[in-house]
């Protein structure tokens, strides 16, 4: 039998199937008089002391398998503990509704599995699962006699529903992991990320793979078409262990791309980044050739509700990334909230659009009492010279100045508080409002560097959600308008001597990369799964032929009719290039 999903984590594993259900528990009432609080609040303490020993047992084993940055994950469950926050709101919950434990941590659960629920970013949306994780984890441990415990597998393939990342750490961490297969999660959710880091092939959206597959099952992930094969006959285990061997060797030829210098078969120089969700990624640099991150989505700090990281835990976290890339950049988004981002210190009362709205620089501007602390964070991290810091939806200059602002004031204050050896930090700001695009030729004077959003760019641009089935179709990076806009953002940041990044989803999609090539766009930031496929390209490839073909793009009315010609004249000059694509 085969199962369809999707892809999230490359490669090919063969094992035996082990089906992970740790069963949902029925939580009922249970009201209790005033007396019977203090022994529901020592029954919780007993139970947040045996989370805490836990965590730091599966946190110890994530930096024994992949380094400390791995740990965080873990982290931000104990920090929610340490906080205080989450806690008090258990407490309150039992006092003024007097009702048991488990009864006020459902309630809880159920709050923010709600809010969190309505959020349309996915990788905000996603957090959820480290909150109902702890909360389920407080659960268990109010048992007098335990469930079962997770189990410790051998080489086997995971198979459940979704996964908590706690659970997830814990098992991948051991090392005999082969595989992972769920029926729900996300792409971006702590569960993919562990899995990628530790290049373990996962496929997801596999509907009712939990309740298909059973333990014991011979099964193959095949994590470069979002397949699972369940029992598969010989003559189809002998296909895969053939697809197994080219894709090793396909890694192994694209790992000597490495190797190679990053500029065109003619000299022109390129830079590939990283775009980075979570610290722990940094692991993954190396390994994929990135050259830095380019991009460093700092929102995780703000996932846990009731949690606001200070300016020390700030400083920690960005030092370490900085001292980890050095000498390659180290660029910091300050927090991009706002929009469908509603939640924890900055949930907002509701606006009529909030795509529109209050939100990223103007939510910063403002209140900018929380991004101060950000600001300080970042200017003390960069001792050696390599963080910048990179300001999302800016739309008008006197923006810019208010920024430039505030940051010299936190700037003062650190040399007040006797930090006199702060280096200078560059600024810059994400090109992802059309307005701002006709703002490019005036910044000469106002910012350091320009980094192009294409996720948001488009969409704005065309009017169109790219995660609504209903409309997607139409979000199109060859459209005439998004054709001339890209164009028009290399061309004015050249004339204002501008580096400019590009750091959507196109810098790691091999056509569209190509095509911001030809544009003149020489900087590019993609998730680091993508970087080497992207260098191969690049380095088998004339610039000037590519920039002649990019060039004609203008010329064409119909986004189909532009994507077809430049697919028919890459393809046609490079035919070599693209077989090794069909292998997989």
């Amino acid at each position: 039998m085969k199962l369809k999903g999707k892809s999230v984590s490359p490669g090919i594993a063969e094992a035996e199937a082990l089906v992970y259900n740790p069963g949902n528990h029925i939580v009922s009432r249970r009201s209790i008089s005033a007396k019977e609080c203090d022994a529901e609040l020592r029954r919780l303490q007993r139970s947040i002391q045996a989370t805490r020993k836990q965590l730091k047992a599966i946190a110890g084993n994530l930096k024994e398998a992949m380094g400390n940055d791995s740990a965080l994950i873990i982290g931000t469950q104990s920090q929610l503990l340490d906080e205080g926050n989450l806690v008090a709101e258990i407490e309150k919950t039992i006092r003024s509704d007097r009702v048991n434990v488990e009864w006020a941590l459902t309630r809880i659960e159920d709050k923010y599995t709600r809010i969190f629920r309505g959020i349309q970013d996915p990788t905000f949306r996603e957090r959820v699962n480290d909150i109902s994780d702890l909360l389920q984890r407080l659960q268990r441990n109010l048992k007098r006699n335990k469930d079962k415990p997770t189990p410790t597998p051998g080489n086997v393939i995971l198979v459940a529903r979704d996964i908590a990342p706690s659970e997830a750490a814990y098992l991948m961490s051991r090392g005999n992991l082969r595989g992972l297969v769920l029926t729900e999660g996300g792409e971006t959710s702590h569960t993919v990320i562990l899995a990628r880091t530790l290049e373990i092939p996962a496929v997801m959206n596999v509907e009712r793979a939990h309740t298909r597959i059973r333990s014991g099952d011979a099964l193959i992930v095949d994590g470069l078409s979002g397949e699972v094969l369940i029992n598969p006959d010989m003559r189809t285990r002998q296909t895969y262990h053939v697809k197994q061997e080219k894709y090793a060797s396909y890694l192994e030829r694209s790992r000597q791309v490495l190797t190679l210098p990053d500029r065109t078969l003619d000299g022109r120089e390129f830079t590939l980044s990283a775009n980075i969700e979570l610290p722990m990624e940094v692991d993954l640099l190396q390994s994929y050739g990135s050259v830095g991150i380019g991009l460093f989505r700092t929102e995780f700090l703000l996932t846990d509700p009731g949690v606001a990281r200070s300016e020390e835990d700030q400083f920690q976290i960005y030092r370490n990334l900085a001292r980890r890339v050095y000498p390659k950049p180290l660029i910091l988004r300050t927090f991009d909230v706002g929009r469908d981002k509603q939640y924890g210190t900055f949930s907002q009362r509701p606006e009529p659009n909030p795509a529109l709205g209050t939100m990223a620089v103007r939510l910063f501007l403002k209140d900018p009492a929380f991004f101060r602390i950000q600001i300080k964070a970042a200017l003390r991290a960069n001792e050696s010279g390599n963080l910048r810091m990179l300001f999302p939806m800016v739309t008008e200059i006197e923006e810019i100045h208010s920024i430039r602002r505030i940051v010299d004031e936190c700037r003062e204050e650190l040399v007040k508080e006797g930090r006199t050896n702060l280096r200078k930090t560059s600024l810059g700001i994400m090109i992802e409002i059309p307005g701002t695009v006709h703002l490019i030729p005036h910044l000469e004077n106002a910012v350091d560097f320009l980094s192009v959003g294409t996720n948001d760019l488009i969409q704005y641009l065309l009017a169109v959600d790219r995660n609504n089935p209903s409309v997607s179709h139409l979000y199109n990076p060859f459209h005439p308008a998004v054709i001339r806009s890209l164009m028009q953002i290399s061309a004015s940041a050249a004339a204002i001597n501008k580096e400019i990044n590009v750091c959507g989803e196109l810098a790691g999609q091999g056509f569209t990369a190509l095509m911001l090539l030809g544009m003149g766009y020489t900087h590019f930031s993609m998730n680091p799964v993508s970087i080497i496929e992207i260098k191969r390209l690049f380095t088998h490839i004339h610039y000037k032929f590519i920039l002649r073909v990019a060039r004609k793009l203008t010329a064409f009315s119909s986004r189909s009719d532009a994507e077809e010609y430049f697919i028919e004249q890459v393809v046609g000059r490079y035919p070599n290039l693209f077989t090794q694509q069909s292998l997989f």
